[in-house]
C-alpha cells in the first residue's frame, strides 16, 4: 500500500513537477488513451479515470480511435498513460508514441494471456504495468525494463453486497475447469457434492450429476453473493478481487499473484494441492465465525487496500517516486 500522506510538494521551477524524490500529484498532467474494448473494459477505464482525476492536477482522457498525437501535443503532459491493448495501433500511433519525450505508461489489460505483439507494443513504454505477474519474465525478456504487476481493482458499483433469490444460492460455487490439477480437486471434493447444494462454472463438470453445471457465458455476480464457500482455481486473475468485493469466502488455488495484495488465511484461504483443499473446506465448513471473519476482512480492505485508488496511487508513485 501506498498511504496518501506518505507525499510531499516538491518545488518546481517549470510547467513540469521536478521529477527527482517525491511528486505531489496535483502538480502531474496526464493524458491517458484507452485501447480498452466492451462494457466491463469500458468501465474499468471510467473508474481509473475517476481516480486519476482526484490525484492529479489534470486528467485528459480519451479514445484511442481519436488522434492522440494532437492531443499529446497541445496537453504536453507530465505523463502519457496507455490503457489496454484490446485495439490494435496505427502506423501513426505508434509514431506518436515512439516520438514522445514525455513518460509513458501502458497499463495493460493482458490477464489470461499475452503475445509476441503486445510485449512489442510494451517496448515502445518506460513503464509496463500487467495483470499478471507470471508475465513479467516474459516482457523483461522481450526487452521491457520496467515491468511491474498491478491488476485492475473491482467494479465496487457492480459487485458488492447484495441478497439474492433461492435460485442462486448454494453451498459450494466451483469456479474453474476439471483438467489436469482441476480433475484432482473434483474427485478429491466430489464425496460432498451429493449432500450439498453445489454450482459449477468451467470445462468438463458434466461428468458429476450430482451438481449444477453453469453456462460459460452466465453473470456469475448472484452466485457469488448467494454461496457459502466459492471454490476457484485458473480463474481470470482479477477474480479474487471481485468476489472479495461481494464479501464472499473463497478458497483460491495458491497464485503468485494473491501475495502482492491479500494475505492467506486473512483475506481468503489458499490451497495447493487436493489434500489441502480437502482439509480446509471441511474446516471452514463447520467454523462458520472463522469462514465469516475471513470474508468481513476481504470485503473491508476492497474499500481500498485493493481498490481503483490504491491502484492508481501505486502507479503514480513507481513513475514518479521510485
Amino acid at each position: 500500500m501506498i498511504p496518501l500522506e506518505n507525499y510531499r510538494l516538491v518545488e518546481a521551477n517549470s510547467d513540469h513537477p521536478q521529477i527527482s524524490g517525491f511528486v505531489e500529484h496535483k502538480q502531474i498532467r496526464i493524458l491517458m488513451v484507452s485501447f480498452m474494448t466492451g462494457d466491463s473494459l469500458w468501465q474499468i477505464e471510467q473508474m481509473i479515470a475517476e481516480q486519476l482525476r482526484l490525484l492529479a492536477k489534470e486528467l485528459v482522457a480519451i479514445k484511442a480511435f481519436q488522434s492522440f498525437s494532437s492531443a499529446l501535443h497541445q496537453l504536453n503532459p507530465d505523463l502519457l498513460l496507455v490503457v489496454g491493448n484490446e485495439e490494435p495501433l496505427s502506423g501513426s500511433d505508434l509514431d506518436a508514441i515512439r516520438a514522445a519525450s514525455v513518460k509513458k505508461a501502458i497499463w495493460l489489460s493482458d490477464g489470461s494471456s499475452t503475445s509476441v505483439a503486445t510485449a512489442e507494443l510494451a517496448l515502445l513504454f518506460d513503464y509496463v504495468f500487467t495483470q499478471n505477474s507470471l508475465h513479467i519474465p516474459f516482457y523483461q525478456q522481450s526487452g521491457c525494463r520496467s515491468v511491474f504487476y498491478l491488476p485492475f481493482a473491482s467494479n465496487r458499483s457492480q459487485f458488492n453486497p447484495s441478497p439474492v433469490d433461492e435460485a442462486y444460492r448454494s453451498d459450494l460455487l466451483l469456479l474453474g475447469d476439471v483438467s489436469t490439477s482441476g480433475k484432482n480437486y473434483a474427485e478429491t471434493i466430489k464425496h460432498v457434492f451429493p449432500f450439498r447444494k453445489v454450482f459449477a462454472c468451467g470445462n468438463g463438470w458434466e461428468d458429476y450429476p450430482e451438481l449444477t453445471v453453469l453456462r460459460p457465458d452466465t453473470e456469475l455476480l448472484p452466485y457469488y453473493n448467494g454461496a457459502e464457500i466459492i471454490i476457484h482455481w485458473g480463474s481470470p486473475p482479477n477474480r479474487m478481487f471481485d468476489i472479495a468485493a461481494c464479501g464472499a469466502f473463497q478458497l483460491a488455488e495458491a497464485h503468485p499473484n494473491i501475495y502482492e495484495y491479500m494475505k492467506p488465511d486473512e483475506d481468503l484461504v489458499t490451497f495447493h494441492t487436493a489434500k489441502e483443499l480437502l482439509e480446509k473446506l471441511h474446516y471452514y465448513s463447520i467454523h462458520a465465525d472463522a469462514k465469516r471473519a475471513v470474508a468481513t476482512r476481504s470485503l473491508w480492505k476492497s474499500t481500498y487496500d485493493y481498490s481503483f485508488l490504491q491502484m492508481t496511487t501505486k502507479l503514480l508513485h513507481i513513475i514518479f517516486n521510485r
